[in-house]
């Protein structure tokens, strides 16, 4: 078995609902992006969370090019991560990592966590595992509606 590599296939969940009854809008719709996978999407998670160093992506060369010209937690040089763009097309800011402190939750959260996999055994204790990064889109979810 390939390491579960297909995984990846599958990390990137987007799932897009109506805040109207959230905010009162009868009738205008809100989108919001949830993100739930691995370091592919991964914007800053792990910056967040107790791991180690090397699960994070807060130091170079990780941001040294491109957009943000600093390390943000994307596992990239600095130019945005593909959900990134998939924000700015759906016309959307830039999607915060669920962990961040204080993060608006208005536009959509990113659960994702460099390192995950589909199960939980997969670098347990350093990343957010997918079951995990379910059920805090369940409570995000709750607390929407």
């Amino acid at each position: 078995m390939a390491r579960l590599n297909l995984f990846y296939l599958f990390v990137t969940l987007l799932l897009s609902i109506s805040l109207r009854p959230c905010y009162g809008l009868p009738e205008k719709t809100t989108s919001a992006l949830f993100i739930f996978g691995d370091s592919s999407a991964d914007t800053g998670n792990n910056n967040y969370i107790n791991t180690t160093a090397g699960m994070r992506a807060d130091w170079k060369p990780f941001g040294q090019n491109g957009f943000f010209k600093a390390p943000t937690g994307r596992f990239s040089d600095g130019r945005r991560v593909f959900v990134d763009f998939i924000a700015e097309y759906a016309k959307l800011s830039i999607i915060p990592p669920f962990h961040q402190p204080s993060a608006d939750l208005t536009n959509g959260v990113n659960f994702t966590s460099g390192g995950a996999g589909v199960l939980p055994q997969t670098n347990q204790g350093l990343v957010v595992d997918l079951q995990t990064q379910l059920r805090s889109f369940e409570e995000v979810q709750k607390s929407l509606t």
